[in-house]
């Protein structure tokens, strides 16, 4: 029985503990600061995917960018990225990450993140997650275990679930 609540206490924890990071660093690191990079659509390319087991498919869209710095090449799924060569671009490029966040064309900007549709749900599961916890703790009826040493193994797996999360990034 022992070993079942700790096992539990880690797992209520610690999961959403690290799921609540990540969302919350992937929403941090999406508003970081841009730098730009001025440059030349020098070569465009689509390639489309198809897998076997699905009728449907989708395009990839590449543009490569002849900058100061060299040339780079970089794509998306989103149509509006397919550029013709010799089309003036401003693309920004996350401090925090290097990652192409949008391109500028002709007054039209292209806006290479993610949404934040799936983080945000990931915070109210993780934050369900943790209320779930917390109230497991308080309704456990557990002589043999004080209730202070579910919490403070409650806290440790919340840092072990913070510490994977942000490994995984």
């Amino acid at each position: 029985m022992l070993v079942l609540r700790l096992f539990g206490t880690l797992f209520w924890f610690g999961l959403p503990a690290g799921f609540l990071t990540y969302a919350v660093h992937d929403l941090d690191v999406r508003d970081a600061p841009t730098y730009s990079i001025e440059g030349t659509v020098v070569g465009h390319r689509d390639v489309y995917h198809q897998s076997s087991q699905d009728s449907t498919g989708y395009t990839t869209y590449f543009i490569t960018v002849r900058s100061a710095t060299g040339d780079f090449e970089f794509g998306d799924e989103q149509q509006a990225l397919d550029t013709e060569p010799g089309t003036l671009v401003v693309v920004q490029v996350s401090r925090t990450t290097n990652d192409i966040v949008s391109v500028r064309k002709n007054g039209t900007v292209v806006d290479l993140r993610n949404t934040v549709g799936n983080d945000v749900g990931i915070i109210v599961f993780a934050s369900i997650g943790l209320l779930v916890a917390l109230v497991r703790e308080f309704l456990l009826e557990d002589y043999d275990i004080p209730r202070w040493v579910g919490f403070l193994i409650g806290l440790a797996a919340a840092g072990g679930g913070v510490y994977v999360a942000f490994l995984l990034m």
